[in-house]
């Protein structure tokens, strides 16, 4: 048997995977990082330009044929050692060598790794924005909807689904947040790093970073090689938008059952079954659930794979990570994608979801509440004969539309001694589900006037986070200019 490399095996389980997943992902980054590296060799006079006009030719005609159709046989041990003999072939091995002055597979990798993460948060923020608007249009329709809301999965007290949404709105607004922040500690250049001690070339960081739309270079070039915190933040930010993402789903799988009849999702998402022929399975939520489970391994993996990794170039945050960092990325951009769409497709039984919103005795509350105002009662006395009242209409069968002050006294005498001076229009106001919501006006209450005011906050939050990605994305564009004129220029 052969002892050349590489090892079939080897092969097979670590190269050849790794081989396509570069394929896959890193080309434009890797030579979009090579045209700015001979860019700033040949400005500092490091290069001759005619071996950067010579690379920059080369490196066209390598972006033009691709490398779709390249398999990985071995001869190479990863892709970027591939594309550099065929560069060679291009142009010459002198200038392919020269070409890496200054210059490590260690701060290459780094580099591209970042420049895909920043483009995968553009995305992920823009498929985030659409949820976002998709939420606040229900909430406009929605404002008067009551519905019952829950605690430890038990009726509550009334709310209405706008103020539900209302609160989606915020984890997603909250994730956009976390998602800018680690734009801009993703977004800076490993490249001048080298090996990870620099250079004693007299190169320039800062030019190179700026033609990639990089803020700044690492400031510590072992950071810049070592240093990949940068990913585990990015999977504990995408995992936390999971979580509020799983937890909204979970409560749309629940409203959409039959028991509940609360939801409608539209033909197009709706699954049969091969035997019952009354089935109409809204699987897509589950299949929603599952990708977001894929989401939290994922980001799992990643934060596996950082543990007792030594803080150095190793490949444990290197090639084997970029799979679970880059597929977990392409799960959350499917599921913002596929939740806006099935949301657009939603319809809400309004009349069913109203007439739940006081079952229970939901509105207990606010008859507490009252008697505090009106009997002037300690609200922890008030609280008891509430309780009593609503043990006593349980057991007799009373529903809530027909308490009257009656009951309202019985309760109170045997919990007080005495009776109290409500009246039937009062208990019956008290215990009107839209009164409940109506009279919770207070900011971040469900009254109407109070989800119109989030409404707008929220909408203008929207707006401004939109021109934020615009105004990033206009950034790499522009970057992407600079670079392809700096080139031209050779």
């Amino acid at each position: 048997m052969s002892n050349s490399f590489p090892h079939p095996a080897y092969a097979k389980s670590v190269l050849a995977p790794n081989f396509e997943q570069t394929k896959k992902y890193l080309v434009p980054a890797m030579l979009s990082a090579t045209r700015a590296h001979l860019v700033m060799l040949v400005r500092q006079n490091i290069l001759p330009r005619a071996t950067g006009q010579a690379l920059i030719a080369g490196l066209r005609a390598l972006e033009t044929e691709g490398v779709r159709d390249v398999v990985y046989d071995g001869k190479y041990e990863d892709l970027f050692f591939y594309l550099e003999h065929r560069l060679g072939e291009l142009t010459s091995e002198d200038a392919v060598g020269n070409m890496q002055i200054a210059r490590s597979r260690n701060d290459l990798d780094g580099t591209m790794c970042r420049w895909v993460a920043r483009e995968k948060i553009l995305a992920l923020l823009q498929n985030s924005n659409a949820l976002r608007a998709r939420v606040l249009e229900m909430m406009r329709a929605h404002i008067d909807t009551l519905m019952p809301g829950y605690t430890h999965t038990q009726p509550a007290q009334p709310t209405t689904l706008a103020h539900y949404l209302g609160a989606v709105a915020a984890f997603l607004e909250r994730d956009t947040a976390r998602l800018q922040a680690v734009f801009a500690r993703v977004n800076l250049s490993p490249l001048g790093a080298v090996a990870f001690t620099t250079t004693g070339f007299p190169i320039d960081r800062a030019l190179v970073a700026d033609l990639l739309g990089f803020d700044a270079p690492v400031a510590n070039s072992y950071d810049a090689v070592g240093g990949a915190d940068y990913q585990t933040e990015l999977a504990g930010v995408t995992q936390t938008a999971a979580g509020g993402l799983s937890r909204f789903v979970t409560d749309l799988l629940f409203w959409a059952t039959q028991e509940a009849g609360a939801l409608r999702i539209g033909d197009e998402f709706i699954q049969i079954s091969s035997i019952m022929p009354q089935k109409r399975n809204p699987v897509v939520l589950e299949h929603l659930r599952t990708q977001l489970g894929y989401i939290y391994a994922d980001a799992q993996a990643v934060f596996t794979l950082h543990h007792n990794a030594p803080l150095g170039d190793v490949n444990d945050v290197e090639d084997p990570i970029y799979r679970p960092l880059f597929r977990m990325f392409d799960y959350a951009l499917g599921v913002y994608e596929l939740l806006e769409a099935v949301l657009a497709t939603a319809t809400w039984n309004v009349e069913r979801l109203a007439a739940r919103a006081a079952d229970g005795f939901t509105t207990a509350t606010e008859l507490a509440d009252t008697l505090v105002r009106e009997s002037n009662l300690p609200f922890r006395a008030a609280h008891r004969v509430v309780a009593q009242l609503v043990r006593t209409a349980l057991a007799e069968n009373i529903a809530p539309r027909d308490i009257r002050a009656r009951h309202v006294n019985a309760a109170a005498r045997q919990v007080l001694g005495h009776a109290l001076g409500v009246t039937d229009a009062t208990v019956r106001a008290a215990l009107d589900a839209r009164h409940f919501v109506a009279i919770r006006a207070i900011p971040g209450g469900p009254a109407p006037d109070a989800t119109r005011a989030l409404i707008a906050r929220q909408t203008a939050q929207l707006e401004r986070d939109i021109a934020w990605r615009a105004k990033q994305h206009a950034r790499l564009a522009q970057a992407q200019t600079r670079l392809e004129q700096a080139t031209q220029k050779l």
